[in-house]
């Protein structure tokens, strides 16, 4: 290869990594206090956050679902994942939150949770006050307490045009917290249909079986499709049959895999839902950009 070819393609990766470099807004979050801050009662009367309701798109036929609770393979487990937690963080002067998971990466304290829990597009603010309880169970957290997080990864894509409605957080751990929860691989795109797990900490929604409380997480079981989706824009995103509810928000959509390392692969987190109320909501993850994410994390 001649070393004008070579000085093309690295000229081209330049172009490639600016764009991904400039859709991103990372903000740097102060953890000082933060831990006091959330005590036992703001964490039990923190708003569960609603996910956004998106557009239905007339090119693929949805007209939603009745709505029958009973026809969903949803259950709870009382054995819980550490890498699962709650997203406590305050928005506006208020206090909500969101689910959020751990995922695999190199510096092993790096999670992910859905874009509006650490953005607000109508108030064109970034939460504040951001901590993650992994393993939150019964009202309380685990063993692990509660880990500050100190940065947020926000694609400009969501924040401009409501896509990608995904962000990666950076936790303030002496250590790396993946070692002491486990944690999610990524970087694999399945076929559609797939068999996944959904987990979250909903307070309504259709999962039976289920607290739907907050303070328990629940899983759903089942097979999730891949679809062209209007939100606003028309973009793809993983479809489940079901909403989720208030509450689980970012909260990991996961397909089984046999390495032992991981606790499966991560192919979404929950984000919008869309329907109809007299028939029913489906829910929606955006398919996940792994190259954007990769950029997500690259933490300064």
């Amino acid at each position: 290869m001649s070393k004008k070819h070579i000085a093309h393609i690295l000229i081209l990766l330049i172009i490639i990594k600016n764009v991904f470099t400039q859709s991103i807004i990372s903000k740097m979050d102060n953890v000082e206090n933060v831990i006091d801050y959330w005590t036992h009662e703001k964490m039990l009367n923190a708003i569960p956050m609603l996910s956004p309701i998106g557009e239905l798109n007339t090119s693929n036929n949805e007209n939603g679902r009745e709505s029958d609770s009973d026809s969903f393979n949803a259950d709870f487990e009382s054995d819980f994942l550490l890498a699962v937690g709650k997203l406590f963080f305050t928005l506006s002067g208020k206090t909500y939150s969101c689910s959020a998971s751990v995922i695999d990466t190199d510096d092993g304290n790096t999670g992910i949770t859905a874009a509006h829990c650490l953005y607000s597009i109508k108030e064109g603010q970034y939460s504040t006050n951001v901590i993650f309880a992994p393993g939150y169970n019964n009202g309380s957290p685990s063993a692990l307490g509660k880990i500050p997080v100190d940065v947020g990864s926000v694609p400009k894509s969501y924040r401009d045009s409501k896509l990608d409605d995904y962000a990666a957080i950076k936790f303030d751990y002496p250590g790396k917290l993946k070692f002491q929860t486990g944690s999610f691989g990524w970087g694999l795109t399945p076929p559609s249909p797939v068999s996944i797990a959904i987990f979250g900490y909903p307070v309504n929604g259709d999962l039976i079986n289920c607290p739907r409380n907050g303070k328990n997480y629940c899983i759903w079981r089942g097979d999730s499709t891949l679809e062209s989706i209007k939100f606003p824009k028309t973009t793809l995103a993983w479809k489940v049959p079901i909403y989720i509810g208030s509450g689980a928000s970012g909260g990991p959509w996961v397909m089984k895999n046999s390495l032992p390392n991981y606790l499966g692969y991560l192919i979404g987190v929950t984000g919008y839902h869309v329907g109809r109320k007299n028939k029913g909501f489906n829910q929606y993850a955006d398919a996940m950009n792994f190259t954007l994410i990769r950029i997500l994390i690259d933490w300064p």
